[in-house]
């Protein structure tokens, strides 16, 4: 067996740098968001943190996936 048939049959996986950016928006989007609002509203914060992460982590993936395809 080559690779590419072994990359093929292989269950996909997350790179591993998706998951950093993830975590990174997320992060500086909630220190952000408790910076700005004066209460420093925890559901506030978590929520805007895990919308903005979960996108960017969804467009790192497809972004990554997309090359890999190439």
């Amino acid at each position: 067996m080559n690779d590419a048939s072994r990359r093929e049959r292989s269950p996909s996986r997350v790179p591993r740098a998706a998951i950093a950016i993830g975590l990174g928006a997320a992060f500086v989007t909630a220190v952000a968001v408790s910076w700005s609002t004066p209460d420093g509203n925890l559901v506030v914060t978590l929520v805007s943190a895990l919308a903005v992460g979960m996108t960017v982590f969804g467009l790192a993936v497809w972004r990554f996936r997309r090359s890999d395809s190439k």
